[in-house]
C-alpha cells in the first residue's frame, strides 16, 4: 500500500469507527479492526477479508496501491537502477534511484577502443564512494555485437540502440535498455519509447501499454532547455500526484554534442535535479563528469539520515605514541575534509570520531549531539590515554567556548583549540611541534 494510507485512516472507514453492529467481528482473522486497519497498512493482509468494506475504502486502497514511478534494473553483472521515485521533490522525503549516467558511442567509430578505455579508466571517489560511469548508449553503426561484447567485458550497463532485431534478441540475456524501431519483437524487455513531444510521448505510451509492453522508459526528444524541462516536470507530475500510467515510468534524456561544456554541465546539473532518471552523454569529459556525479550525491542523499561515518578512533599514517589527537564529529563531508588533510601529513595521527547523528559541528552542538560529557565518553570508550604520551586533544575551531567545559570531562586532557578550516590543520598541527625528529 502506498503512503497516502495510515492504518487510522484505514480505521475511520471500518465498523468500528463508525460503531455499528458488525465491529470488531473477528472475520478478517484479526481481533479488531483497528488491528486489521494496522495489517492492511502495512500489506500484511487483503482488503477483501473484510465483508464489510465499503467501496469508498475499497477505491481509496485501489488509488493507493498504484505505482507512481516503476523501478527497473538494467544490466545484469554490474546492474543500475533506474525510476522507483515517489515524491515531486526531494525534501519531502527522498529521491531513490541515483540518475543514471551513459555516454553515447557509435559501435563502427575507428576510435571505439580508445573511447571506452578512457570512459572505463575513469573513476572519482568521494565521501567514502567511489563512482564511475554507468552505462554505454551503444548506437549501431556497424560491428554492433562485437562493440556490445567489448562494452559488457568493460564492466559497463547496456543501452542497445540497433533496428537489428536478430543482434537486439542475441544481447536479451544482458538485460540492456533498447532502443529500436522494431519494438514489437521486445514486448518483454526493457525499451525506450521516443516522441518529439510530449502529446506524442503520451500518445505513444498508451500505444504501447495497450500492446501488452511490460516495461518502459520515456524518451522525449525536445528542442531546447526550457521545453525538456516542462515536459520532464509535466511527466513527474502526473506520475507522482496523479498516477497517470502513461506517465509512470522513467525518464531518460540525451544531452546532444555541445562545443561548450559549461552549457552540457548546466544542462545536466538541471536534468539531475528535475527530472531525468538517465541522462545520455554525446560528449565525455573527466572534468565535468567528477563535478556531476558529487552533485548527483548531494542531491540524492537522504535529507533524513545525513551522511555519516563510523563513530571510532581512526588512524593515518601509523601513528605512535607520540602522534596527535584530533576530535570531530561523524558528519561525512566533516571527517572526510578533515581525513584528507591528515593523510598529507608526514607524520601518524589519531581521529576521534564522535557519535553525532551526522551532524556538523555547530549543527550537532545545537541540538546536544555533541556534548563534553558525550566527546568524553567516546575518548574513554576507545582508551586513548593508553595510546598517547602527550594527552591533547585538538578541538574544531568552531567549538572555542566549549574549552572549559570539555577540560572539566577530560580530567588530565590539554584541550587545544584547533583551526576553523580543514585546509589549515596540516600548518596548525606543525606547529605545536609533533613533526618527528
Amino acid at each position: 500500500m502506498g503512503s497516502e494510507l495510515s492504518g487510522l485512516q484505514i480505521f475511520k472507514y471500518l465498523p468500528a469507527a463508525k460503531k455499528l453492529a458488525d465491529a470488531n467481528c473477528k472475520k478478517c482473522g484479526c481481533p479488531t479492526c483497528m488491528a486489521f486497519a494496522l495489517k492492511l497498512a502495512k500489506k500484511q493482509t487483503e482488503i477483501e477479508k473484510c465483508p464489510s468494506a465499503s467501496d469508498e475504502l475499497r477505491c481509496l486502497i485501489e488509488e493507493a496501491v498504484k505505482v507512481k514511478q516503476h523501478e527497473y534494473t538494467i544490466g545484469v553483472e554490474n546492474p543500475v537502477k533506474t525510476g522507483g521515485e515517489t515524491v515531486m521533490f526531494r525534501h519531502d522525503k527522498t529521491f531513490v534511484n541515483r540518475t543514471v549516467f551513459a555516454v553515447l558511442l557509435e559501435s563502427s567509430d575507428v576510435d571505439f577502443d580508445k573511447k571506452l578505455r578512457r570512459i572505463k579508466n575513469f573513476e572519482i571517489e568521494r565521501i567514502g564512494e567511489t563512482f564511475k560511469i554507468d552505462a554505454i548508449h551503444l548506437k549501431d553503426t556497424g560491428e554492433f555485437l562485437s562493440a556490445a561484447e567489448k562494452v559488457k567485458k568493460a564492466g559497463f550497463v547496456l543501452i542497445a540502440e540497433s533496428d537489428d532485431t536478430e543482434a537486439l534478441s542475441s544481447l536479451k540475456e544482458e538485460n540492456p535498455l533498447i532502443i529500436t524501431n522494431k519494438a514489437e519483437n521486445f514486448k518483454d524487455n526493457l525499451v525506450a519509447v521516443t516522441a518529439d513531444d510530449i502529446d506524442s510521448l503520451e500518445a505513444a505510451s498508451k500505444e504501447k501499454i495497450k500492446n501488452g509492453y511490460k516495461k518502459i522508459v520515456l524518451n522525449p526528444v525536445l528542442k531546447n532547455i526550457a521545453d525538456t524541462i516542462e515536459a520532464l516536470t509535466y511527466i513527474r507530475r502526473m506520475a507522482i500526484i496523479d498516477k497517470f500510467e502513461p506517465m509512470t515510468f522513467p525518464v531518460m534524456v540525451k544531452i546532444p554534442s555541445e562545443k561548450n561544456l559549461g552549457k552540457t554541465t548546466a544542462l545536466a546539473a538541471l536534468l539531475i535535479c528535475r527530472y531525468a532518471n538517465i541522462i545520455v552523454f554525446e560528449d565525455f569529459d573527466e572534468a565535468m563528469m567528477a563535478a556531476l556525479l558529487t552533485l548527483r550525491q548531494n542531491i540524492f542523499t537522504n535529507p533524513e539520515r545525513p551522511l555519516q561515518v563510523e563513530s571510532k578512533v581512526y588512524e593515518f599514517n601509523e601513528p605512535d605514541r607520540n602522534s596527535p589527537v584530533i576530535l570531530t564529529t561523524n558528519f561525512a563531508l566533516t571527517y572526510f575534509a578533515v581525513a584528507n588533510e591528515l593523510e598529507s601529513l608526514p607524520f601518524g595521527s589519531y581521529l576521534v570520531v564522535t557519535p553525532s547523528d551526522g551532524m556538523s559541528v555547530l549543527t550537532a552542538w545545537s541540538a546536544d549531539k555533541f556534548t563534553a560529557d558525550i566527546a568524553a565518553k567516546t575518548v574513554k570508550k576507545f582508551n586513548l590515554e593508553e595510546k598517547v604520551n602527550r594527552k591533547a586533544i585538538i578541538i574544531p575551531g568552531l567549538l572555542s567556548h566549549m574549552k572549559e567545559e570539555l577540560e572539566q570531562a577530560l580530567v588530565g586532557w590539554d584541550i587545544i583549540v584547533g583551526t576553523i578550516e580543514a585546509c589549515e590543520i596540516p600548518d596548525f598541527i606543525k606547529s605545536l611541534n609533533y613533526i618527528k625528529s
